[in-house]
């Protein structure tokens, strides 16, 4: 199905992710594909990371896209947060479905790494409750892979919101 205007690029979503894997930097990884552009040699993959903190110890919890290339392995973009990147590659229709895909590949990676505490916070300040919906949703899968939620709160400060999940006893 092409999607972006102007791109030769194909929405084609992988429905069954290659398991966790991790990274030259120690990160945990859960990827799976969402589109390709062959011409610009790109893939475009969702990319669900646990990345380790100190502060306080824990993994923070982090999902955004990727623009891959087909052809080198090593040549792979940074984590997009940003809801332009959402809209250049993911069809409206397809959005609900991809945020199943992230809650499933958020289970299947707490489950691989099991860390004492997760942490997650919202990208954009300000966030309407509308907004915040999906993050809701990723804490059921995060609370369904054993972990409890031991704090969310918005910051007057920053406006965003955080979330801290410690792990059942």
């Amino acid at each position: 199905m092409q999607y972006a205007p102007g791109m030769a690029y194909e929405f084609d979503i992988e429905v069954d992710p290659d398991p966790p894997f991790t990274d030259n930097l120690g990160l945990e990884i859960v990827e799976f594909a969402l589109g390709y552009d062959v011409d610009a040699d790109l893939v475009v993959v969702m990319s669900v990371v646990l990345v380790p903190v100190d502060d306080p110890k824990a993994h923070d919890l982090r999902f955004g896209l990727r623009e891959n290339s087909l052809s080198k392995e090593w040549k792979v973009g940074g984590l997009d947060y940003t809801k332009e990147c959402v809209e250049k590659y993911i069809p409206k229709e397809w959005r609900a479905f991809v945020l199943m895909q992230v809650s499933r590949a958020v289970r299947t990676l707490v489950d691989k790494v099991k860390p004492g505490n997760i942490t997650m916070e919202t990208y954009y300040a300000g966030l309407e409750q509308k907004a915040l919906q999906k993050y809701a949703l990723i804490s059921t899968a995060v609370c369904g892979s054993g972990y409890l939620l031991g704090d969310q709160f918005h910051d007057e400060e920053s406006e965003k919101d955080y979330w801290l999940f410690t792990k059942r006893v």
